[in-house]
């Protein structure tokens, strides 16, 4: 952001995680939790392989590594969750999006990865030595990234557990993806597996199937199912009471309130004064109003999705339909972004909190404002405006 050389916000970051020894390896056997990266620069060619694990000799019995879904991790500091990921190699080789219509020996095993339900052992040959124990690659949506390569060979090693659903919508060829990600969904595949399997190139029909950059893939993924999921939301009775849900995690504080009436989304967020990435404490919002935006949420941009989709479940599992308004504080300790999952999971912690309940949106607000970082921005949103007009029109 600020084009200073080294950067010191990373450097801050960087002093925070575990240190590590550095050294190189041109080659690796390791597990790959599962996980992948299809990399965005240079499209329509990117930069796709699989992620692996490195330990050093002294690290063998260190704790077992995360499983491909990085909501298992939710809970943990953020030292343990950043380390965690920055801690994979991710390796690959440059080709076309459209390389899953004839995929080679490199995305196969891309592939086989991107269908396992549990940890793969994978063998990585690179083509120069990868350095180890440096520094990681941040990214506000998905995971943190370790160091990468370019891979001659990447072979899966040992078995590969598929679920049955996992290798049936990818063997499919005449399935579209939103639908594939229905049937996975009622098979109780997460949203992360479903991500990588779009990122791959496995759902869709088999002539249009492409390789997805993971950023795009994981708000694709997020963006689809809650559409789907507002589809049956609409048709549910309307709340009848004002609920207010509250959740933090890892300085992430969120402030839920759900209202009658038809359907509209607001979230605001702002990086409170302190935090790394900005000191000025500045709110940004989006919005939707009576169904599901098609323009891209520019200034929330994936947290957008991996929120509104923890609400309409909430919602769905109510049996009840109804507004949004969405309130995330992100304050200094917050110091390493480790991707939208996050924003996902403490939505969905939240959701399982006995709300409190409020006869008014009036009240409701009046009860959150004092807890945000900017309670005049929150009495003066969209939401709460749009609200005040539709209670004069209903008396017109």
């Amino acid at each position: 952001m600020c084009g200073i050389s080294p950067c010191p916000l990373l450097a801050d970051i960087r002093g925070r995680l575990p240190a590590a020894e550095t050294s190189s390896v041109s080659e690796l056997v390791g597990p790959s939790p599962p996980s992948l990266f299809v990399g965005r620069y240079g499209y329509p060619k990117v930069r796709t392989g699989p992620s692996a694990a490195w330990l050093a000799d002294e690290d063998a019995d260190a704790a077992p590594l995360v499983s491909g879904d990085p909501a298992d991790l939710f809970g943990r500091p953020l030292e343990e969750v950043a380390a965690r990921h920055a801690n994979l190699i991710t390796g690959g080789s440059a080709m076309s999006v459209k390389s899953p219509r004839s995929p080679d020996a490199m995305l196969e095993t891309t592939q086989q990865i991107a269908m396992a339900e549990s940890s793969v052992d994978v063998e990585l040959d690179f083509a120069k030595p990868i350095m180890v124990g440096m520094n990681p690659t941040f990214d506000s949506m998905s995971t943190p990234l370790g160091p990468s390569g370019e891979v001659l060979r990447a072979e899966v090693v040992g078995h590969v557990s598929i679920p049955r659903k996992v290798d049936a919508v990818a063997n499919e060829d005449d399935l579209l993806a939103v639908d594939a990600m229905d049937e996975l969904t009622e098979a109780s595949i997460g949203e992360a597996q479903i991500s990588r399997l779009l990122s791959s190139g496995l759902l869709g029909r088999e002539g249009s199937r492409k390789l997805v950059p993971t950023r795009w893939s994981i708000t694709a993924t997020d963006d689809m199912l809650s559409k789907r999921l507002w589809e049956r939301v609409r048709e549910h009775p309307s709340l009848d009471k004002v609920l207010v849900y509250e959740a933090t995690y890892l300085d992430n504080i969120f402030h839920i309130i759900l209202t009658p009436g038809l359907w509209a989304f607001h979230m605001l967020e702002a990086w409170t004064r302190g935090s790394v990435w900005t000191g000025t404490g500045k709110v940004l919002g989006d919005w939707e109003d009576l169904k599901p935006r098609s323009e891209y949420a520019h200034r929330i941009t994936g947290a957008y999705y991996s929120a509104r989709l923890g609400v309409l479940e909430q919602m769905d599992s109510m049996r009840r339909s109804g507004a949004c308004l969405l309130w995330r504080d992100i304050g200094p300790g917050y110091w390493a972004p480790v991707g939208v999952w996050l924003i996902r999971e403490t939505v969905r912690e939240a959701m399982k909190q006995a709300p409190k309940q409020f006869d008014s949106l009036k009240h409701a607000v009046d009860y959150v404002a004092p807890r945000v970082s900017a309670p005049d921005d929150l009495r003066n949103s969209w939401f709460v405006k749009r609200s005040r007009q539709t209670t004069l029109d209903s008396f017109a």
